[in-house]
């Protein structure tokens, strides 16, 4: 039997925070939107909040893990000398409030001027400099623009798309110019990452 009033919780024992809504003679199921912190408390291992809700994402091929990793290590060799912010891999970044958006990039750099004075316990409230994604075969292009949309506009300057099958990076800036490097092309911002270069191969070299 169906409640009989629209927009009362859902039964006792049910797993998620649900309301029934009846529409006419048929009755759907309106999910909760999470904020940030609820997203949190969830501890999923990969998956990120888009608009209130959860969107769990495929787990990465190797070789997704192979070029984070090298691009994130010749970040973290440049800031040695540079002392200009902080880089790392995955790590949510709350992007977005009313409704609340959680992004989850492959690699990230953060001015030295906009790290957190300490570090959060959960998300960190600020978005990144510089933002890069290894684009996967399961990615849409309307996932993709809708990235790029969340990370401009809450104040990333610069994304970087990796495409490890055309061994290719698209450069997107905040400015909405588009520039696309090849494997004999070098990858370099000398306005937000001075003296930073490398060469677009060594993010696809396989092992020696």
């Amino acid at each position: 039997m169906r409640p009989s009033n629209a927009g009362t919780e859902a039964p006792l024992g049910s797993p998620d925070p649900v309301f029934w809504v009846e529409r006419g003679e048929e009755m759907s199921v309106a999910r909760a939107k999470l904020t940030a912190e609820e997203f949190w408390a969830l501890h999923l291992e990969r998956a990120e909040l888009v608009n209130g809700e959860v969107v769990e994402l495929v787990p990465a091929l190797p070789q997704h893990g192979q070029i984070a990793g090298a691009l994130v290590t010749a970040l973290n060799l440049w800031l040695k000398q540079s002392k200009a912010g902080l880089a790392g891999t995955d790590g949510g970044f709350i992007l977005g409030r009313n409704p609340d958006r959680v992004r989850g990039p492959d690699v990230w750099f953060l001015r030295k001027e906009n790290i957190p004075a300490e570090f959060p316990a959960g998300f960190w409230e600020v978005a990144p400099d510089l933002v890069a994604e290894i684009v996967s075969t399961s990615d849409t292009a309307e996932v993709i623009k809708e990235k790029l949309t969340d990370y401009f506009a809450a104040g990333t300057q610069v994304v970087w798309l990796v495409y490890p099958r055309f061994k290719e990076v698209e450069v997107h800036t905040s400015s909405r110019t588009v520039r696309i490097l090849q494997a004999e092309d070098v990858l370099q911002e000398p306005e937000l990452l001075p003296g930073f270069t490398l060469k677009i191969a060594k993010l696809f070299e396989g092992p020696v």
